[in-house]
């Protein structure tokens, strides 16, 4: 396995090279055996041409001369000419040369005892003609001859023939070879091509998703799994090596920033405590009684301060999530009863900003963590009351339908806009819509309700409300969460 993997390629140029070289393989192997089929092709066909031509051309000049050679026979037998017996010895040379042309062809059909025999027997002829003193007997005898060499010649024109036909027997047999060879390229040499690239398709392309799907795990926060990258190459090895370092790092920074926020908000609490109890007392008329304007400026005190307690309790709350992801205890409760409670508590808010709630409920038991469901519904609310308008409509509606229960929580605020609706659960985000509140808020409320719903195997989403004029929150819970 060592070996395996030290033969890897250590970058992605070296894995496409790798790629492209085995993906040409068959495609140079097809080439090279196609080449070779042309070549056997074209080597047949010029034998077939040249050869075919020459014997063609030879075995006809063979008759010729024979024919030449007959009738210089019997005209020196009749004449005895010495100036025919020189033009007799001429043709003669002539024919010679035609049987050596067809043995330098080396015909498969034509044996070579045949010519053999046939030069055999002119030269019996020849020898009558020029012996000295001439034999007119034997001379008559090697005349009867001239029939048989000539059947014999045509014989040989026969076999000429034959050899032509047998070359294009060849030649269409090597075609269809090529032809096979061709089709077996289409069906099989071009599949394996495309097997190989998908698989290095996979092999390149695996190792990019799993980098960009890290990329977009650290990018929502999730530190916690590890960085696996499966590379074909130790290149690709040490860039998830180095996301995985990044991840540690940015857990590390993670977990002070949150052990920051604890420490912060619980330091916070201390004193916010005590300017609470004085405003109690300033309220309650222990130092005295106040006139209406400071009345007025205690009220304002009692509710920036429970706004600035809610945010702190936010902090600590989303601290708490982020280090331990919470523990939850289920149990059964109502979820409309839940709702009212929460309402009741920011009653003093929405009386103040002479908020109108409109509340729709469909009876809905759930089975989920009731405090997390009640902090859940309380940043909603809060959230929800920052952004109305004075006199505006605060509406509150719960729907269930088959396994799931849908909150949503709406206003008559300034809405938010379509940009923004992917980042407004991200932590300490701030949304450019004004904020009607004394206390400019943190932005881990609705992250905080987001992380309540995961928890619970919901989900939370901006949608559009078929009545309000703002932003309505709508999150999706399973009634029945500890099953999930």
């Amino acid at each position: 396995m060592a070996q395996i993997l030290s033969a890897r390629p250590r970058s992605i140029t070296g894995l496409l090279l790798a790629s492209f070289g085995l993906v040409a393989i068959p495609l140079v192997v097809a080439v090279v055996f196609g080449v070779v089929y042309v070549d056997r092709l074209t080597g047949q066909s010029e034998r077939l041409v040249l050869q075919g031509v020459k014997v063609t051309r030879t075995s006809r000049k063979l008759l010729n001369i024979i024919t030449d050679m007959e009738r210089n026979a019997r005209q020196y037998a009749v004449l005895a000419d010495p100036q025919i017996a020189t033009r007799f010895a001429e043709n003669h040379r002539t024919f010679q040369q035609s049987l050596e042309a067809l043995t330098r062809l080396r015909l498969d059909t034509v044996a070579s005892w045949k010519l053999d025999d046939l030069a055999a027997q002119g030269r019996n002829i020849a020898d009558a003609i020029v012996a000295d003193p001439p034999d007119q007997a034997n001379l008559d005898t090697q005349l009867t001859k001239f029939d048989t060499l000539r059947e014999r010649a045509n014989a040989i024109s026969a076999e000429g023939n034959r050899f032509i036909d047998h070359e294009i027997e060849n030649l269409q047999a090597t075609s269809r070879q090529a032809s096979r060879f061709l089709v077996l390229c289409v069906f099989a040499l071009i599949p394996a091509v495309v097997i190989l690239v998908l698989l290095f398709t996979v092999l390149i392309s695996r190792p990019i998703h799993q980098i960009r799907s890290a990329i977009r795990q650290l990018g929502e926060g999730d530190f916690e799994k590890p960085v696996a990258i499966s590379a074909p190459t130790a290149e690709l090895d040490a860039i998830g090596s180095q996301l995985d370092w990044m991840r540690r790092r940015l857990a590390d920074s993670e977990s002070e920033k949150n052990q920051f926020l604890r420490q912060m908000s619980h330091e916070l609490k201390t004193p916010l405590a005590s300017i609470r109890e004085g405003v109690e007392l300033l309220r309650d008329g222990a130092l005295g009684e106040m006139s209406e304007k400071q009345s007025e400026v205690v009220e304002i005190l009692q509710e920036n301060s429970l706004e600035l307690l809610a945010l702190i309790e936010n902090l600590l709350n989303f601290a708490a999530w982020q280090q331990h992801r919470s523990q939850l205890r289920y149990s059964r409760f109502d979820l409309n009863g839940l709702t009212g409670e929460v309402l009741k508590r920011h009653a003093l808010t929405i009386n103040r900003k002479h908020l109108k709630v409109l509340e729709q409920y469909d009876h809905s038991e759930i089975n989920a963590d009731p405090e997390q469901i009640r902090l859940l519904f309380d940043n909603l609310i809060t959230n929800a009351i920052k952004f109305s308008p004075e006199g505006g409509y605060l509406r509150v509606e719960i729907s269930r339908k088959d396994a799931l229960v849908t909150i949503e929580v709406a206003d008559d605020g300034p809405g938010i806009a379509e940009e923004e609706r992917e980042n407004v659960f991200n932590p300490f985000y701030q949304s450019a819509a004004p904020v009607r509140s004394h206390v400019q808020g943190t932005g881990i409320g609705l992250s905080v309700v987001r992380e309540v719903a995961r928890a619970h195997g919901g989900q939370i989403a901006v949608v559009d409300h078929k009545s309000a004029l703002g932003a309505c929150l709508q999150v999706t819970l399973p009634i029945d969460s500890e099953s999930i």
